[in-house]
């Protein structure tokens, strides 16, 4: 028996299969040709035609018709049963070499609907995997895309934070050294103790008291102050003192 790669063709239960086979190129009309179950590599006869006969089985669920005018032979099987599902073939019988030549071979699988419905998705996985992985891949771009963005935004809104955060304590310093450059000097009156109001590092500089005089005094009478340091410990020896005098003013020519 000349052997061929069965074609696989499913069917559900309860369908119809319809198979053409043509002749082969030493096929004749007068050859028997049968409908056969491949069994150890030869056939097991399920009907058998000669010359435009048209047989069916006892059930008439099988049917083979030789066509010598299309030269080709037809098979016709209805209401498919899970049962039926085997390797088929058509085959011409070869008197001269006593053998049968396969024309067509099928690989029949009849399933009940639910069944196929499963392997119809099974013969589609390798489409769907693609199509899937396809827009795997799409819908990673999307996310990094989007999570850049993202990223993106955070850094630009922590430097605009970061930027005012600055300029708010840009401003509260400028404002705390106007307010001390602005504070007046303490003002101290005759026969009492002044205190100086200026910064608080006294060994910066010179400190300045202003003595209001309210009335003019004797030049004969010296004026004793002390001035205390701001940030000095009280101490005595902190202390500094000063000694006023006044000049007599000049005298005019009229007195």
């Amino acid at each position: 028996l000349q052997g061929q790669t069965p074609q696989v063709q499913r069917r559900r239960e309860g369908g119809t299969l319809y198979m053409l086979c043509p002749y082969a190129a030493w096929t004749t009309k007068q050859q028997t040709k049968y409908w056969c179950l491949l069994r150890h590599g030869d056939c097991q006869e399920v009907l058998r035609t000669y010359y435009e006969d048209s047989v069916q089985s006892r059930d008439r669920r099988i049917e083979i018709k030789d066509n010598t005018a299309s030269k080709a032979v037809s098979v016709t099987m209805t209401d498919l049963k899970a049962e039926d599902s085997d390797t088929y073939f058509c085959s011409a019988y070869n008197r001269v070499t006593g053998a049968y030549t396969q024309l067509r071979a099928i690989s029949l699988n009849v399933f009940r609907a639910h069944i196929l419905g499963v392997l119809q998705g099974l013969s589609s996985t390798q489409p769907r995997s693609q199509a899937t992985s396809l827009c795997s891949g799409n819908t990673f771009l999307i996310l990094s895309v989007v999570l850049l963005l993202l990223l993106l935004l955070a850094l630009l809104t922590s430097a605009a934070l970061g930027v005012r955060y600055y300029r708010l304590l840009l401003r509260t310093g400028n404002r705390e050294a106007e307010d001390t450059s602005d504070r007046p000097e303490g003002t101290a009156r005759a026969g009492s103790t002044g205190r100086r109001e200026g910064s608080q590092d006294d060994s910066k500089g010179p400190a300045y008291i202003n003595l209001d005089v309210q009335s003019h005094p004797s030049p004969e009478d010296p004026l004793y102050c002390n001035v205390k340091l701001s940030q000095a410990p009280r101490n005595p020896q902190e202390m500094e003192y000063a000694v006023i005098a006044f000049n007599q003013p000049p005298r005019t020519s009229r007195e």
